[in-house]
């Protein structure tokens, strides 16, 4: 419509409302001043039209007669004639006016359908994208959970394994159990020591022992009468101060009689250093 309006192009009608339009659009008021200075230089891109040869003439005699007098018949004659002339030699083309194009009723009704289709899509669109996006974190916290309870069964089992692993050693008819009491440096420690002679299996069980310091660990001792502590392997408690650890005893500890957990460096020693934590001796 702006096109139009800059051409004086549109109806009464057409024109109020561009205007209501433009009250609150600068930009598209800065498109139709554009369009108006567009317009106002289409009448220098037309040729100049030759005026009659006895248009002069006409003129300067014109003026030498009485100015007061009225214009005869026959110069009005000739002076539509004149303007006959130039017109018809004029190369001048007149603008044509853009047909409008009426909105029938039908085509108004369909447009407004069209309009609530394509809401209704959007919506139903938005509802769809917010249902995905609740499903996707479902999803993932179901992932978590299954995670996390996957986590648990394993820990379960390995703990299931390590119990029947015990209870297997305890009952076998060559274990020997020995109970470890805790010293000074760990009075509220206690726990298990269980072996078999005969294959060198064996278990540790250590109950609140303190947490080991940056750097140490615990370190398992076997101690034979006669002979200095053979080292065993060296174990880290978890949050509650609690230990279980399956060994395999070398022929040379399957006679020890003293069972002794010391605080050592984290990688071990060969011979103990640290301070004593559990103590026990075989029945």
């Amino acid at each position: 419509m702006l096109a139009a309006q800059a051409l004086g192009a549109l109806e009464p009608a057409e024109a109020r409302e561009l205007a209501e339009h433009l009250a609150a659009c600068a930009e598209c008021g800065a498109e139709l001043a554009a369009w108006q200075d567009t317009a106002s230089t289409l009448a220098y891109a037309a040729p100049l039209a030759e005026p009659p040869a006895d248009l002069r003439s006409r003129i300067l005699a014109g003026i030498r007669s009485d100015g007061a007098k009225r214009p005869t018949a026959k110069d009005a004659v000739v002076e539509s004639g004149a303007r006959k002339t130039s017109r018809a030699d004029s190369k001048v083309v007149p603008l044509a006016r853009p047909e409008r194009t009426r909105w029938s009723t039908a085509m108004k009704i369909g447009a407004l359908a069209a309009s609530i289709a394509l809401i209704a899509m959007a919506a139903a669109l938005v509802t769809l994208w917010n249902r995905y996006n609740a499903a996707q974190q479902e999803f993932v916290q179901l992932t978590d959970r299954w995670e996390v309870a996957q986590g648990e069964l394993r820990r379960d089992r390995e703990q299931l394994a390590r119990q029947q692993e015990a209870i297997d050693l305890i009952t076998s008819p060559n274990a020997r159990v020995t109970a470890l009491a805790g010293t000074d440096v760990a009075t509220r420690a206690h726990g298990k020591f269980v072996f078999d002679r005969d294959t060198g299996r064996a278990m540790l069980m250590a109950y609140d022992l303190p947490p080991a310091p940056a750097g140490k660990a615990y370190q398992l001792w076997f101690i034979a009468e006669g002979k200095p502590p053979m080292p065993g392997r060296v174990f880290n408690t978890d949050s509650t101060g609690r230990a279980e650890m399956n060994e395999q005893l070398p022929s040379e500890a399957r006679a020890a009689t003293v069972f002794a957990v010391t605080l050592e460096p984290s990688g071990g020693v060969p011979a103990p250093t640290g301070a004593k934590y559990l103590l026990g001796s075989a029945s």
